[in-house]
């Protein structure tokens, strides 16, 4: 799910900058101020194109727009701007026969911060230089998007849901909710013009849903943070009962854990720009798709006799409960409101045709690694479908290299982005004036940094499998695809009397209320079934040399 790194966690760390009046007027924004029009510089929807060239090129300091309301109101007025150096600027403002800054620059706060500097006058704003995406386009970045860990753990997902038919049939029920919910999102987007998942909730729902949101994606960061370490460990797991036959010290899943994360991974999670890991979303979609290939290309190598085939599932709860698990495989919501506001031809139409095909692909990839996973192995199948594959076999190797390498260069994007998202609730919290935020920046990014990753290393190290840390996930994601979706749509019903009979209002009103009480549950059961899997569950659940 998070294969294209920056596809889903730009939006909570991008700022949007909003005008006091019609926004996307051609590729620039307006702002009346009497009788002057002025055209501020940079629609933030091209951000996504600069994303889609270099998947981590985006302000690592400057988390979201509520940040500060000193740093808020200069970049919604538009008189500073986050240059490509993750600098501020002040921006040039063209009016019709004069150029005058906004606001005085020797009266502002930001004239003693290093790296203000004076915009270029006259400088194209890259939305005038770049076209909009057409809707394959933005298909392919939700598909992007989605695909990730949670493919690994699709073969069990399958076995607690109670076999193939019921899984599919479940598939295609979420997918059915997940295609309406990420409609809901982009039609909210449209009636104030909001061009992130943020904005929208902070339109329709007010300022506390949108901080609760950027919780949501702050915990979601750093449990796909403790996933990785995981996978990490089981890929060496995997590896060593492979080739060795005895436990030595140095292969113990808690050293190698360790030391690979410590050496290879916590360098470069202290940078503030990861521009030189621009190319890992490309090898974070080949990871999954190799995974997907090898589940197909083991289940007609294999020749394992009568494995135990579910047809029904073991209990209602447990098979509820997976149901997050599901959403985790699909969801894409996060970035669904950007990726609207970037197309060529914005409206419902063109993403809609958008969010099937993306949803179609993604049914087809998680259906094919979950069916035949599973009917290879059946009830044995375990969290990680990779523990199950003999590192003998150069084509297992090849997916666990790539595996252990994905891991390694999408941790530090994760946590860029949560660290982006905890320092601007951070700065809300305290009231923090720009330039205390700026100046206290390095020490919050390296206090939060090491805090992050010393306490994600110790939750992988005790946690038996990634299987818990999906329902997790999975638990999470259950808040973006019914609750806050479902508290828009509310909104909308409420608010937009003039435009919908009422017949249709009260449809959106039980619909909503229907969505939120059914991922309170599904929220709650997961919660219960991790409880009781911890319980249960104490060591790895696949085969290692050194026992816990």
């Amino acid at each position: 799910m998070f294969q294209s790194t920056i596809e889903k966690t730009f939006e909570s760390s991008r700022i949007s900058i909003h005008g006091s009046s019609t926004r996307y007027g051609g590729s620039t924004y307006a702002y009346n101020s009497g009788s002057t029009r002025l055209r501020l510089g940079r629609d933030s929807s091209s951000f996504i194109h600069d994303s889609y060239n270099s998947s981590l090129d985006f302000p690592a300091y400057i988390p979201w727009q509520t940040l500060s309301s000193d740093v808020s109101d200069k970049l919604k007025t538009g008189s500073i701007k986050i240059n490509k150096c993750n600098c501020v600027e002040w921006t040039t403002i063209a009016e019709e026969n004069e150029r005058l800054p906004l606001l005085d620059r020797k009266a502002s706060s930001f004239d003693d911060i290093p790296g203000v500097s004076e915009a270029t006058a006259g400088e194209p704003s890259c939305a005038d230089k770049l076209p909009g995406i057409s809707w394959p386009v933005a298909a392919f970045l939700l598909v992007n998007c989605a695909l990730g860990a949670g493919v690994l753990n699709y073969p069990a997902a399958y076995d607690r849901l109670g076999g193939v038919t019921i899984a599919t049939v479940i598939q295609i029920f979420m997918m059915a909710i997940l295609a309406s919910t990420m409609i809901i999102l982009v039609y909210a987007s449209d009636l104030n013009k909001d061009d992130t998942y943020h904005d929208v909730l902070l339109s329709l729902c007010g300022k506390r849903a949108q901080q609760l949101s950027a919780i949501s994606i702050l915990l979601t960061c750093y449990g796909v943070c403790v996933t990785f370490l995981i996978i990490i460990g089981d890929q060496f797991d995997r590896v060593f009962a492979s080739h060795l036959t005895e436990c030595i010290w140095y292969i113990d899943r808690r050293f190698t854990i360790s030391v690979t994360s410590t050496f290879l991974i916590l360098p470069m999670c202290y940078f503030r720009r990861l521009d030189f890991l621009r190319y890992a979303g490309t090898l974070g979609v080949f990871a999954m798709l190799y995974v997907v290939f090898l589940n197909v290309y083991e289940y007609f190598k294999l020749d394992i006799p009568d494995p135990p085939i579910r047809t029904k599932p073991s209990s209602l709860t447990s098979m509820v409960a997976v149901f997050p698990v599901i959403c985790f495989a699909y969801q894409s919501h996060e970035i669904s409101v950007p990726v609207y506001a970037c197309m060529a031809k914005r409206n419902i139409a063109n993403f809609t045709k958008a969010t099937i095909l993306s949803l179609a692909i993604l049914f087809l990839l998680c259906s094919a690694a979950g069916t035949t996973g599973y009917l290879t192995f059946g009830s044995n199948v375990t969290p990680d479908i990779m523990a199950l594959y003999s590192a003998k076999d150069p084509v297992v190797m090849i997916g666990i290299l790539a595996l252990v390498v994905k891991m390694i260069t999408t941790y530090p994007s994760m946590i860029l982005c949560g660290r982006g998202a905890l320092d601007g609730l951070y700065a809300e919290f305290f009231k923090l004036s720009a330039a205390d935020f700026m100046e206290g920046e390095p020490r919050r990014r390296i206090v939060i940094t090491t805090i992050w990753f010393v306490t994600s290393l110790l939750a992988a190290i005790l946690t038996p499998n990634i299987g818990i840390l999906i329902q997790l996930l999975g638990s999470l994601a259950s808040a973006n695809v019914f609750i806050f979706p479902s508290l828009c749509l509310l909104a909308i019903a409420r608010r937009e009397k003039g435009r919908f009979k009422k017949s249709t209002r009260i449809f959106f009103f039980f619909f909503s209320i229907i969505l939120i009480i059914t991922g309170f549950i599904m929220f709650l059961l997961v919660l219960y079934q991790v409880y009781d899997d911890l319980k249960s569950e104490t060591t790895p659940s696949h085969e290692v040399l050194c026992k816990w």
